[in-house]
């Protein structure tokens, strides 16, 4: 075999080269058509973020929408726009499956090396000097998402680690870096294994000391209502279900309350002439057998989804979807 030549990329950053190799004209045509799709809220935090990168203004944004606001969509606009003037967006999420919906995703520990358990004198594993600390330092922009369901820790750790890394003598929030979070407080807040509500809450993003650096950018049109595929009755249902599901993350459904509330699930959710729920949910979802085992079209398959509680449900549900299906 050659030799390889040691002058040849001997010095540069493999990853800073990755994240460069996007090709441009295809992100600003994309862009360009994903532009005009914005609403007018998209639009003016869409403005600002992007006015804070180009200015080198910094600053610490949170986006907060509920599922359907366009939150995605608004993240893969703002990294085509800066990637196409050859700079750097860096995609995380909180979680894995997140993190497959960003343009270059990974998530938020893989990226940045934030311990499993960490506390309030963590550091992330980014030694200055070394590939990984040198791409964080060189990005424009880091968009993370799905925030809230992480430790305010894994959010400090990076913190001081930003201010180790890019030497900096200012005090500003992750030394100066844009930093956007996103994410919706409704949902699963972080993990503690048998801790208390109050706990749950001390160890949530808003409790840091740097939510008072974060401005809170929000979204509240729900884009799933605004699609040109559904009949009015369709959307009638959507927009009812949507405003149920806002009503419980809110605390409203089963007022007057304390904080615990009995919530009554609308007669149209539940499946209740059934012997065998698990059946039944197959079913509704899928059809009868016959139609399960005809149907060779994955969009759908691709369309529908049972979602479990536990894993005892996942492993009943799976083994009853099986034996509906013809083969070994």
């Amino acid at each position: 075999m050659p030799k390889p030549s040691r002058d040849v990329n001997a010095s540069q950053n493999v990853l800073i080269m990755d994240e460069l190799r996007y090709d441009r004209q295809v992100l600003r045509n994309a862009h360009d058509t994903d532009f005009l799709k914005l609403t007018d809220e998209q639009k003016k935090i869409y403005e600002e973020i992007m006015d804070a990168v180009l200015e080198k203004k910094g600053g610490v944004f949170f986006v907060y929408g509920f599922g359907g606001t366009g939150k995605t969509f608004l993240w893969r606009l703002l990294s085509a726009a800066i990637r196409s003037r050859g700079e750097i967006v860096l995609n995380v999420a909180s979680s894995g499956i997140a993190s497959l919906l960003l343009q270059g995703g990974r998530t938020a520990h893989s990226r940045f090396g934030i311990p499993i358990n960490p506390d309030e004198f963590s550091l992330c594993n980014l030694t200055p000097g070394t590939d990984a600390a040198d791409l964080v330092k060189e990005a424009s922009l880091i968009i993370w998402d799905e925030a809230p369901m992480m430790s305010r820790h894994c959010f400090e750790s990076l913190d001081r680690s930003l201010a180790d890394i890019m030497r900096s003598a200012e005090k500003k929030p992750f030394a100066g870096k844009i930093v956007v979070f996103g994410g919706d407080f409704r949902q699963i807040l972080p993990v503690i294994h048998s801790a208390s509500r109050a706990e749950i809450v001390l160890e949530s993003l808003n409790s840091s000391y740097l939510w008072k650096h974060c401005k809170v950018l929000k979204l509240t049109k729900n884009m799933r209502l605004l699609s040109t595929d559904m009949i009015p009755e369709e959307l009638r249902e959507l927009e009812l279900f949507s405003q149920w599901i806002l009503d419980v993350g809110d605390g409203l459904a089963g007022e007057p309350n304390d904080g615990d509330a009995l919530i009554t699930i609308p007669d149209e959710f539940l499946i209740k002439d059934s012997d065998d729920p698990i059946a039944s949910i197959s079913k509704e979802i899928y059809g009868d057998a016959t139609t399960l085992q005809q149907n060779k079209d994955p969009k759908f398959f691709q369309e529908r989804a049972i979602l479990c509680p536990t894993n005892e449900d996942v492993n009943q549900i799976n083994q009853h979807m099986l034996d509906e299906l013809e083969g070994t």
